[in-house]
């Protein structure tokens, strides 16, 4: 028993704990930043359409919907800055535009991050009916970056500049890992949840609304239910290949099929993006270094 205990707290140690190069985290951090750039852009150009003073979703309107003042609701853990500063929106958009950009370049160390989770949340608390399907993700593994960012371009702190494995990039990774996860299965557990998905018509009706990038003749209707169950299937193979070693490599390929899918069905490329920026922590891409490895083949030879 004592034997059995013992090698689970040392599989858990060496999931969680073992030192690991932040080379992992640098491709994920880049993309992220990026598209963190990209969606504070845009709100730093409609941002005050939406949640200025006369905006769709002025402050009295962002309160009632929060559910402000109602128990049971949990409004008081929803704050953002702009309730009380709504003229703020171009600043924090502007903030966090810099800090994504910062996060991307490298810039700023665990900072960075730090800010652009900050500004990204005080949108999503301003009106949660707003919140995009990536966003929630996105702010995750934001979060996730603070602990770690990887390996640097530019910084203050030597020890985040360096090429060396450190504990707490196997600590952002494996969160992220766990977070994609359960991610998919949710995905997963909405859709059966409703039974368009179940008979194959939950495809074929996207398809017919014009949602996304497939378009389908009304004798093609099979091929829409063909790619609802497709979905469902890719789902499921990507949750069993991310808790199985021997075939992980196969769900790489998977995600970048459920990523296919929703531009298909959705058009959501900012979706597809976060999907596949969060997978590179689970599949990272080789990131090679020819001018080493060249130099120890030469000295090798000698």
């Amino acid at each position: 028993m004592m034997s059995r205990c013992k090698e689970t707290l040392d599989w858990w140690n060496g999931v969680w704990f073992t030192p690991k190069s932040p080379e992992l985290l640098s491709m994920v951090r880049i993309a992220c930043g990026m598209i963190a750039a990209l969606h504070f852009a845009l709100l730093l150009i409609n941002g005050s359409e939406w949640f200025g003073m006369h905006g769709w979703f002025n402050t009295d309107a962002g309160r009632y919907l929060i559910g402000d003042g109602v128990e049971g609701t949990g409004s008081l853990y929803r704050w953002s800055i702009l309730f009380w500063f709504p003229h703020s929106i171009p600043i924090v958009a502007g903030v966090g535009l810099i800090a994504s950009t910062a996060t991307m370049a490298g810039i700023g160390a665990r900072v960075s991050p730090l800010l652009a989770w900050f500004c990204l949340s005080t949108f999503h608390h301003r009106s949660p009916l707003l919140t995009m399907v990536y966003e929630p993700l996105l702010v995750a593994i934001l979060a996730y970056l603070i602990i770690d960012p990887g390996r640097l371009v530019w910084t203050f702190r030597p020890g985040l500049a360096s090429g060396q494995a450190r504990v707490s990039v196997c600590i952002a990774t494996q969160l992220i890992y766990c977070h994609l996860w359960i991610w998919i299965a949710f995905s997963l557990c909405s859709m059966l949840a409703n039974p368009i998905w179940w008979n194959g018509d939950a495809g074929w009706l996207l398809i017919q609304q014009g949602r996304g990038w497939l378009r389908l003749s009304a004798d093609r209707q099979w091929l829409g239910q063909l790619l609802t169950h497709s979905v469902i299937g890719i789902q499921v193979a990507i949750l069993f290949c991310m808790t199985q070693s021997a075939c992980n490599w196969l769900g790489r390929w998977m995600l970048y099929l459920f990523a296919l899918s929703v531009l298909l069905l959705l058009a959501d490329w900012m979706y597809a993006s976060v999907l596949l920026a969060a997978s590179l922590a689970v599949w990272p891409v080789p990131m090679s270094r020819p001018n080493t490895q060249s130099k120890q083949n030469n000295a090798s030879n000698k």
